[in-house]
């Protein structure tokens, strides 16, 4: 079945690349009338949008450089009835360092009870009490310069699931984030996080002193990742330190989306997420946040190597869980690993095989390869057709589930044979609309005509 397809572009490079009606032709050649922008927009601050201590951020001098093109391009595809959407309003992507600092980081739980914060380009706290004011003037500012915007995407906000330390400056940790803000949003929600800090330093403890019989124990428990750490560890709070972290982002998207409607009840919400195998540990529970937003984007992200890639992410948890316990036997970590995210990637039972789709010296970079074996075909007809049955699942309406789908961010790039076979598996399974994020490359743009919806 050919697909709803929305094209999202990263920023307004594609404008030297192609006039705005070749642009807007290449988009209907993949059935596509849907454009996001992940970039800032040329909208300049009103004060008068803000709520909060900061009141708007200075146009990035490279976007006011492009604004009369941006202006017409933006013109033009309203007049072909393209549907425009923001992603630039997020304040993680507002493009001023200065102003961007002035809002409180994460911060990340040590074994050994420090907290450090996140230097991260990504790295402020949305629980912090000038996020939302933050990011609902930037989106005012936008509607009131730019009324054919039609909605927003939002992507996070997330807590973090990786366990390898110093990696992404640890915007990703799992033992994120435990500065006064998350403190503070616990007491609004009733929660003691003292409690929750006891839970994550013994999660800590666990994770470095690991018992085959623990795994076991974990392995015959029910449940998600989040009660299958808590069956680990034996500590229930760690449990519902997870389930804060739901709280608090089902808390946020709320206040988000009804903030955006505030501003017009025409403006779509669009939140994303990772894939349903890491969302307990991310905070995002998609049943919840459907009743807030209009739908949803789950990334589907699979690469080996680099940052955000399912392959890379069961990497780097077994690797790290491999250091810190050299006595236990790599195939029982897997085994582990694969029972908490409730799959198994085939063929991969050693950190050997993983790093076979890699090439190896960029197993732990972040830097993009071409180079290392493609995923096996059983993969996408398996996990991840599995992981797209969840979202949906999850959300209860097919349509309103628009997966979130892109080649790399860094490590082995995705092939397009690889994307057609997701596209493929994700059809199969019941999605009917996505969010093309790929390179406009040949080989990538070649998969998006094939499983695009054209008008006859």
């Amino acid at each position: 079945m050919p697909l709803e397809t929305w094209i999202m572009q990263s920023s307004w490079a594609f404008l030297d690349d192609y006039p705005a009606d070749s642009f807007i032709d290449k988009m209907e050649e993949a059935g596509a009338h849907h454009l996001a922008i992940g970039a800032p927009f040329p909208a300049a601050p009103d004060p008068g949008h803000y709520g909060g201590a900061i009141a708007g951020c200075p146009v990035p001098a490279a976007v006011a450089d492009r604004k009369a093109v941006i202006d017409a391009f933006l013109d033009a595809a309203a007049r072909r009835s393209i549907h425009l959407y923001a992603y630039g309003a997020n304040p993680h992507m507002s493009g001023d360092k200065a102003v961007y600092d002035q809002l409180p980081n994460k911060h990340v739980l040590h074994a050994d009870g420090s907290r450090r914060g996140v230097d991260s380009y990504w790295g402020a706290c949305c629980n912090g009490a000038e996020f939302l004011p933050y990011y609902l003037g930037r989106v005012r500012d936008i509607h009131a310069a730019y009324p054919q915007i039609e909605g927003f995407l939002n992507d996070g906000p997330e807590f973090g699931y990786e366990i390898a330390f110093d990696f992404m400056a640890d915007n990703l940790n799992l033992f994120s984030c435990f500065g006064s803000c998350c403190a503070a949003r616990a007491r609004q929600l009733a929660c003691d996080f003292t409690v929750f800090e006891r839970a994550a330093l013994d999660l800590h403890g666990w994770f470095r002193a690991i018992a085959a019989p623990d795994i076991e124990r974990a392995l015959d428990h029910p449940g998600d990742a989040a009660a299958g750490l808590a069956a680990a560890a034996g500590n229930e709070a760690i449990a519902a330190w997870l389930r804060f972290k739901q709280d608090a982002v089902v808390s946020h998207i709320e206040r988000l989306c009804a903030g955006v409607k505030a501003v017009d009840p025409r403006l779509q919400m669009g939140v994303g997420s990772r894939l349903p195998a890491f969302t307990p540990l991310t905070g995002y529970d998609l049943t919840r946040l459907a009743a807030a937003a209009d739908f949803l984007l789950p990334k589907i992200y699979l690469w080996m190597g680099g940052v955000d890639g399912l392959y890379g992410t069961v990497y780097r948890w077994v690797r790290t869980l491999r250091e810190w316990n050299p006595g236990i036997a790599e195939e029982l970590l897997f085994r582990f690993v694969y029972g908490l995210f409730g799959f198994e990637l085939p063929s991969a039972r050693s950190l050997l095989e993983l790093t076979r789709h890699v090439e190896p010296r960029f197993a732990d970079r972040t830097e993009l390869t071409s180079l290392g074996a493609p995923f096996p075909a059983d993969f996408f007809a398996g996990v991840v057709a599995a992981q797209v049955r969840a979202m949906i699942d999850q959300v209860g309406e097919p349509a309103r589930v628009r997966p979130w789908l892109h080649t790399h961010h860094g490590g082995r790039a995705l092939t397009p044979d690889e994307i057609d076979k997701t596209l493929a598996a994700a059809t199969a399974a019941g999605i009917e609309t996505y969010l093309n994020y790929n390179p406009i490359e040949p080989g990538n743009w070649e998969v998006a005509v094939k499983h695009g919806r054209r008008e006859e």
